[in-house]
């Protein structure tokens, strides 16, 4: 094996780590974005549906009523649009402590027993690694 082969590998392992976990945060933001571009467009959509409405009225209490109408449906559409970002944020605050490992999903709260069975293993490991260089001292 090269010399330069292994902290390469370990470099490379790194980056990966550091790139993975920003690749997912990034597309959680993107669907809130696409959450609030979504919003926003029905928002316009309506006040231009609004703005027909009135334009087609020939009377003042048509003008009233259309208005109100208009407002009502815009306040709807925006009180959705902000209903629909805070769930997406709350799903993807609920996405990062998740992880997906033999066929279901894991929280990342639920792993208390594999440290401790990583650090026993560790540390067995170890013991057996120094019984190993002890025993070849004593030869």
């Amino acid at each position: 094996m090269n010399r330069a082969f292994l902290p390469g590998l370990i470099i490379f392992c790194l980056a990966l780590g550091t790139v993975l976990p920003a690749a997912d945060a990034h597309a959680g933001r993107w669907e809130v974005r696409k959450e609030v571009r979504e919003g926003a467009r029905s928002v316009s959509r309506e006040r231009r549906e609004a703005r027909r409405e009135i334009q087609r009225c020939d009377s003042r209490q048509c003008v009233r009523r259309e208005m109100r109408e208009g407002y009502r449906e815009v306040e709807h559409e925006r009180r959705e649009a902000r209903r629909e970002i805070r769930s997406e944020v709350r799903e993807n605050r609920w996405e990062r402590r998740r992880y997906w490992r033999d066929g279901r999903w894991h929280d990342y709260d639920d792993d208390d027993d594999d440290l401790l069975k990583g650090a026993l293993v560790g540390a067995a490991v170890v013991g057996a690694a120094a019984a190993v260089i002890e025993s070849q001292d004593d030869d």
